[in-house]
């Protein structure tokens, strides 16, 4: 299962790179812009969690700094070319850790949502690589 899940993340993420790769326009700016701040990733992660999981506002300042210290330390590995596998399992390793962090700040309700919102993600990013498969992509 747990194999399943790392596997599952790893192809997420390169689905992620592969498909973002292709984005053209407007998208182009908003991705360089992520990519260049960690202040900007920290507050869309923290402002969704606070939109999806309906945090407080003293949830939301306590997510914050933690999304903003693995932002930071996610950086490096954001602003080099390629993506390799070891860099992948450097981020998902580094997620692993922020995502224990804010367990740590939510209720049991929040949590489950969280914990459904992302099944919902697995499952859309299962069909989109069954999908590539399908198209030799």
């Amino acid at each position: 299962m747990k194999t399943r899940n790392i596997f599952i993340e790893t192809a997420a993420l390169l689905v992620i790179i592969t498909l973002s790769s292709f984005a053209q326009g407007r998208q182009d700016g908003f991705r360089e812009l992520f990519r260049k701040s960690p202040e900007t990733r920290a507050q869309v992660f923290t402002l969704f969690m606070k939109n999806k999981l309906d945090m407080d506002e003293t949830q939301a300042e306590k997510a914050f700094p933690v999304n903003l210290k693995y932002a930071k330390l996610s950086q490096p590995y954001l602003k080099k070319e390629g993506i390799t596998a070891e860099n992948i399992a450097e981020l998902l390793a580094l997620n692993q850790k922020r995502s224990a962090e804010l367990k740590k700040l939510l209720t049991p309700k929040q949590i489950t949502k969280a914990e459904e919102i992302r099944a919902k993600w697995i499952n859309r990013l299962e069909i989109i690589l069954a999908h590539l498969k399908e198209y030799d992509f």
